[in-house]
């Protein structure tokens, strides 16, 4: 995965509407996220999650810079639908009815596949559990 954003950043130099590259100071920084990630989950292996959210993180980090003045990012449906989840736990503390949360995604304009890709990837990254009966999402803190 690291190597795949090493190899990308011949491409970025070449493209004119690009105004960053990859660097080894931006790998150093992928590096350290991921590391960084795999701590946070108390861990002492760095796996490919750690390594592909970290360039996630760096790519939304870049793409901030180079926005033109005027115009919005588009974030990703499944940052979207994480968003209306969180707002639900912070009116009812770590835990959240599973029910709720695809009730408000989907009011929200949100379907039903771009929910389970939220629950089931920030699940893989540790933000939350899902009990085996899918009835609550519980924040680990």
């Amino acid at each position: 995965a690291v190597v795949s954003t090493q190899s990308t950043g011949k491409q970025a130099r070449e493209d004119p509407r690009n105004a960053t590259f990859t660097s080894a100071r931006n790998l150093l920084a992928v590096l350290r996220l991921a590391t960084a990630l795999a701590r946070l989950r108390f861990v002492e292996v760095v796996e490919k999650d750690d390594i592909d959210e970290a360039n996630r993180l760096m790519e939304m980090s870049k793409a901030s810079l180079v926005e033109e003045e005027g115009t919005t990012r588009r974030a990703r449906p499944v940052d979207l639908i994480y968003g209306v989840i969180r707002d639900l736990q912070r009116g009812e503390g770590a835990t959240v009815k599973y029910d709720d949360a695809r009730g408000r995604a989907i009011a929200k304009g949100f379907n039903s596949d771009q929910f389970q890709e939220c629950i089931d990837e920030y699940q893989r990254l540790n933000i939350w559990h899902i009990n085996a009966a899918r009835t609550r999402i519980t924040f680990i803190q």
